[in-house]
């Protein structure tokens, strides 16, 4: 029962996510102020709206767009692997609550973004969110090897008769590799920019934002120029070592 009850809360705590996710978002571009007539007396101060604020807003608003998404891939870890458990289930519900300050603190940094402050406040909520997904993450990690160590004779037995320890051992490699380069690219990348950009607020404002530019195009290089997937499919690897490879995936993320 307790199982079944968790399983339909991992499904609704998807459904929740997407829908958390969508409106931080769109909240994200309502964030910045228009003018009104009364603002804008001049082509001159038209001019200076462009420069000192709508510039730097829309610069602002793409680097908290692009973050939000990167928060809402990082949840599809949760709604991809096999099992999950409560305290699991509730840090993310802790992380997508500090989503939801995301659009304040865009707009707070929108008027603000000069300011030593703002920038901190902005890296720091950063920074928390990201360290809530890692935490998230590591969990995960451990409860899904966890289970599949206690299934590793079964698995074993039902491999061809010329399995070997070396096998097991070749493909957890491959496995570790591939979880090792998903929690750099997909989990640590925010982290180490919100790290950067705090360190950066107390010297420079414009380089904290800046920063955040840097390492997202940085995560987004090694992203397009290659999947964990593809790594492993570029991996020359025996019949048994592949048969392997499918059971030690369907272990941790396939169906019950």
């Amino acid at each position: 029962m307790v199982k079944i009850e968790l399983i339909n809360m991992k499904d609704r705590h998807s459904a929740i996510t997407d829908g958390v996710f969508a409106i931080a978002m769109t909240i994200l571009v309502l964030e910045i102020a228009v003018p009104t007539i009364s603002d804008i007396s001049s082509g001159v101060a038209l001019s200076q709206y462009f420069t000192n604020y709508l510039a730097p807003a829309i610069l602002i608003y793409f680097i908290s767009f692009y973050l939000v998404y990167t928060f809402w891939e990082n949840t599809i870890l949760l709604f991809t692997f096999k099992r999950v458990s409560n305290p699991i289930l509730t840090l993310n519900m802790i992380a997508m609550a500090t989503v939801c300050l995301i659009p304040f603190a865009t707009g707070f940094l929108f008027e603000f973004y000069m300011y030593k402050d703002a920038n901190i406040f902005f890296s720091a909520l950063i920074l928390i969110i990201s360290l809530l997904y890692v935490m998230i993450f590591l969990l995960l990690v451990r409860l899904n090897f966890k289970k599949y160590f206690e299934k590793k004779e079964e698995i074993k037995a039902s491999i061809h008769e010329s399995y070997d320890d070396g096998v097991e051992f070749s493909n957890l490699k491959l496995y570790v590799r591939g979880v090792t380069l998903t929690l750099f690219y997909l989990l640590l990348t925010p982290v180490i920019g919100s790290l950067i950009s705090l360190v950066l607020a107390f010297i420079s404002p414009l380089a904290s934002i800046m920063s955040f530019i840097v390492v997202l195009i940085l995560r987004f290089a090694i992203r397009m120029k290659r999947t964990n997937r593809d790594q492993l499919q570029d991996i020359k690897i025996t019949d048994d070592e592949r048969e392997f490879l499918d059971k030690l995936r369907e272990s941790i993320y396939g169906d019950e």
